[in-house]
Formats: C-alpha cells, structure tokens, sequence
C-alpha cells in the first residue's frame, strides 16, 4: 500500500508538471540584479540562464535511442562471480526498460557481442536476456577494445538512420583500471563535436581506476558513476540512475546560444558552464568580438535543467544614448539567448517519434532597467533598490563550489597516489573560507552544499587512516570524483551507491525508474522517501540499512546568513523569477509607470 502511495505521489506531480510545461524545451534569463543605474558601469554582471525540459508523462514525447553498453567484469573470486551476476541482472533491467523503437548493443569480453549488432527489442527481449545469461567472466580483454567496439557499432549504423533524429549513448561497465591510453580515445576528435556518443561510466568495487572513468566521461560529456565493494546488490540501481535519462531523450543536437546587441559595447567575458564546452566564434562571421558564446549541451532529458552563468561587462550610458521606455521604465537589452535542437514530434499514433529534422529555435531577451539618478534617489521619490535574485546567487555559490572542488581535484587527488589527513584538512579549510567569504550575501543557502563537501572531507579523513588499505583510497577519489561529474554535466551519478545521488540533479524521471528497480527485483536495495509538493529531490533510502544518503530537510535561516539546511532542487528553483517572470524590482517599476 505504501509502495502504491507513493508511485501514485510520483505520477500526479509528474502529470502536474506535464500540464503546466511547455511543449518543447525553454530557455529562460534571470539577471542578478533587476537594473543597472544609467551612468555607472558593471564590469561582471552576471545573469542566469536555464534551460528547462517538459516532463516525460507518454511515451511519444522522447527521441528513440541507440544504446550500447560494454563489460568488462571479471569473475575470479567469490565477490567477483556476485557482482558478474549483478552486472548481469543489471542488463537484463536495461533490456527490459528500453522502448521498442530503441536499438541495444552489448559488447562483452573479449570483444565478443552479446547481442548481434543493433536490435529492434520490439521481438527481441527474450532472446536477449538468454544471451546475456551466456555472459562469461573476461580473459585478456581490455576495456579500451570494448569502448572502441561500441564506438565502432554506432558508427556502422545504416545510412538511411538519421543522426540527428536518434540519440547515441555509450554505458562502460568495468570492475578494474581501464587500460592505459583508453581514456585518451577522444582527445583525437574536437570535444566541441556533437557527432561523439557521450559514454556513461561506472566503476565496480575498489579495483578501478575513478580518474581514467572520470576522463572517459569527461571528454564525450558523460558522466561517471561507481558501485563501492559493500553495495554490489545496487548496480542494477546505479544503472538505474544513468538510465532513468537516457531513456527519456526530448532534444538531441542541443546548443545554446548567447548574444549580446552588436554596438551596445555589452561584451560577454566568460561563462560558467561546468562541463559543456563552448564556442566564442560565430559560425558566419568566424570573429570573435565577446559578443557571442554557443555552448554544446547535446541530448537533453525529460525534467531536466541545465544552468550557465554568464559573466557581462556593461557599459555606462550616456545621457543622450537612447533607450527602449515600456510602462514607465527604461529599459536596456542586455542579452539573447537560444536554444536550437533537434526536439521530438508530437504523434499520438506512435510510441516516440524521432526528433525534427530540421533544428528548432527557442528563445528569450534579456532587459534589464537602467533608471536615471533620480528614481534611485529616495530623496525624490525613487523606488528602485539593489537586491539580488537569491535564486542567482545560489547558482553562483554553486558554481563557484564546482571550482573549488575541481581545482582541489587537479592539484591534489590528480596528483597524488595516496589519501592523506592533509587532503582533507584543506578541502575542510578551503570550504570554512568559502563559507566566511560570503556570510553576509543576501538570500544565499548553503545547506546542501555544505553537507556534500563535509561528506567529502570526512571520507577523505576516513580513508587517510586507513592508510595502505587500497580499497579505502579507491572509494574516497572515487566519491569525490563522481561528486564533481554529477555537477560539472548537471545529472545524477550514483556516489558509491544507487541511494547516494545529489539532491540537486534528482529528478521524478530517476525516482520512477528505481522504483521499477525495485518491483524488478525482490531483493532490490533502493527506494525513494515521498515527495513534498512539487520538490523532486526528496531523500532516497538504502532500504538494508535505513541510512538516509542525501541530505536532510531542515529549516531555512534568514537572509544573509549561512547554513540554512534547506535548498530547492534544480527543477523547482526561484518559483517566478526563475520561470521568466520579472523580479519584484522591475514589477514595481511597471506598476509606477
């Protein structure tokens, strides 16, 4: 009865939020501050841009999928023979999930295919699972050969099958450290090209290799994810999490673009966009004159957001520079930013239908008020404060954390073959003067944030007194590493286990699917804490253990302080300012016009 509560919970906020959503993927702009006075300058103006994709609640709102997993397990001790067989399980739930105007591939040891070339799963099912059964524990296979293999299976695709009309997935499934040159296979390609199949890693127990899996990931825009030695039980679930979106495809191809107005001297000086690449050159004029940034996203999932802060330098204007006056307010365009992707169609005659041939546009212009002195003057009657969006300032911690974290990795993790109590002292110091730097900003939680990096440090602690133990070691990079692939690509990892995910990236999609996790298997190790109105980071549970992996619902301090608990989730974040609406600032503005 409580299972059946709570899938019912899960579909009417889904429904919910398929009503209310729009038919295709938006875009949205949210500056930081609703104006910018008229003659000052602001050399690092930053604004947010989401984009944000309709939930999937049918069938033929997704983009068919070209899927082919790789595994390289072995089987040579008695763990090694349960997690083969977990691996195995896990596969047969992909067979099972995946739709049938899908195509699945499964390379195995020794390069040997599992599932001849692509099939249609439409008859296939049965046959695939009993192939799968067959699956032996690898020789002197290497999982670079597997990774080529797979490429190699996407690439030989028939002609008549259209790119852009299917999205193209790699998931590599390895118990040990890839071989040596593996994860190099795509610094030979532009990381700019949207034609590589993003390759979803996870790594099996302490015998892999997280940065190699991390590299993988990191170069064709997947994530990495890891399964510790304790937790074998839950690799169906970690698949689960990878899975939950691959499967729920909306757009391929996916760029967004950003322009500032030519001659307005607003320039774009950088942009954070965690681990998208992007472009500075326009595709006509191949110029580069800070005016413009396209960045590649790629497939984008049903119920998913993606955030990019953009970083303006705006000039001051001169009292003779005309602006647009609307209702009162002066207004000045500060930037365009577009969406164009390959969205699927709507066809209610068919399961899913292919993603429009042609790209499709979406777009929105971002103004901001630039008032003359005297309506900011409270002597003369002005209204107009400064105060920042929270919803932008929380993205700008979070950035700025994503940073903090990844440069700890590349100086520290990256080069070092050991844990030590030194590692975690200054992750522990780094994070105290994060934290102090910003005491006073307004509106800005750090909750979550700070529960995750605490969890950091004290598995870092955990493992540099257990030094020599190469199982600790591996867990502790690996935590940390898939923490930093969950936030640089924006979509949830599996941190160890299927129920340690962050809070930000969960979405309805992921809690279904482990909920079919678990209805698959009797003995399935995860299910998912009810959720609260419309908030879809609720906690997940490890069920064998009742340990509550993300972080817990707490109260909100008042504005300008730090440590309030309580954070939204990346789909329900700034209700208004966030969905497009205007700030309170600029509302007011129009109600004085």
């Amino acid at each position: 009865m409580e299972m059946l509560a709570l899938v019912l919970t899960l579909l009417l906020s889904l429904s919910a939020a398929t009503g209310a959503a729009a038919e295709t993927v938006k875009v949205t702009t949210t500056p930081v501050f609703s104006h910018i006075p008229r003659l000052q300058a602001s050399k690092d103006f930053q604004v947010l841009v989401r984009v944000e994709a309709p939930p999937a609640l049918q069938q033929h709102r997704r983009v068919p999928v070209d899927l082919a997993v790789v595994l390289d397990v072995g089987a040579s001790t008695g763990a090694g023979t349960a997690r083969l067989d977990a691996v195995k399980k896990a596969v047969k739930f992909i067979i099972r999930q995946i739709h049938d105007d899908d195509r699945l591939a499964v390379v195995g040891p020794s390069n040997y295919r599992l599932l001849p070339g692509f099939l249609n799963t439409r008859d296939a099912r049965w046959n695939a699972e009993k192939s799968v059964d067959q699956l032996e524990p690898r020789g002197e296979f290497t999982s670079g050969a597997g990774l080529e293999e797979a490429i190699k299976i996407l690439e030989e695709l028939p002609a008549t099958a259209s790119r852009s009309s299917r999205a193209r997935f790699v998931i590599l499934v390895t118990d040990r450290a890839v071989a040596e040159g593996s994860s190099r296979l795509f610094n030979k390609l532009p990381r700019e090209s949207l034609s590589l199949p993003p390759v979803h890693t996870l790594g099996l127990g302490a015998a892999h290799d997280p940065r190699e899996l991390l590299h993988i990931a990191r170069e064709s825009q997947g994530t990495y994810s890891f399964v510790d030695d304790q937790n074998t039980d839950g690799i169906t679930g970690a698949i689960a999490v990878c899975l939950s979106g691959l499967k729920n495809v909306v757009a391929v191809g996916a760029r967004v673009r950003l322009e500032a107005p030519v001659g307005s001297g607003v320039t774009i000086e950088r942009i954070q966009s965690g681990g998208y690449t992007y472009s500075r050159t326009r595709p006509i004029t191949t110029r580069d004159d800070k005016t413009y940034v396209e960045v590649a996203v790629g497939a984008i999932y049903a119920g998913e957001v993606k955030s990019f802060l953009v970083h303006l330098s705006v000039p001051a204007l001169l009292p003779s520079t005309s602006t647009v006056v609307a209702d009162g307010c002066y207004r000045q365009q500060l930037l365009t930013a577009s969406v164009v992707g390959h969205y699927t169609n709507s066809d209610e005659e068919h399961a899913a239908a292919p993603a429009s041939p042609s790209p499709t546009v979406t777009q929105a212009i971002l103004y901001v008020q630039r008032p003359p002195p005297e309506a900011l003057d409270v002597a003369c009657g002005g209204t107009l404060h400064r105060v920042p969006v929270p919803v932008v300032m929380n993205h700008i911690a979070r950035f700025g954390v994503l940073e903090m974290v990844a440069t700890f990795v590349d100086t520290d993790i990256g080069r070092h073959s050991t844990v030590t109590a030194e590692m975690a002292t200054k992750l522990r110091v780094q994070w105290e003067k994060f934290v102090q730097a910003r005491q006073f900003w307004s509106g800005l939680d750090l909750g979550v944030l700070d529960d995750e990096v605490s969890r950091m440090v004290n598995i870092l602690e955990e493992a540099a007194s257990r030094s020599g133990s190469s199982t600790s070691l591996s867990a502790a990079t690996a935590y940390v590493l898939s923490w930093l692939s969950s936030y640089q690509m924006q979509r949830p990892t599996a941190m160890g286990s299927p129920g340690s995910v962050a809070a930000a990236f969960v979405t309805v999609n992921m809690q279904l699917t482990l909920l079919q996790v678990r209805n698959d298997f009797d003995r399935g190790s995860t299910t998912i804490t009810n959720l609260r109105g419309s908030n879809a980071a609720a906690a997940v549970r490890d069920v064998r253990t009742g340990r509550r992996h993300l972080p817990r619902r707490q109260h909100r301090l008042p504005a300008g302080r730090i440590g309030g608990r309580h954070q939204r989730s990346n789909e329900a974040d700034a209700p208004g300012v966030g969905s497009g609406e205007q700030p309170p600032a600029m509302r007011r503005c129009r109600r004085r016009g």
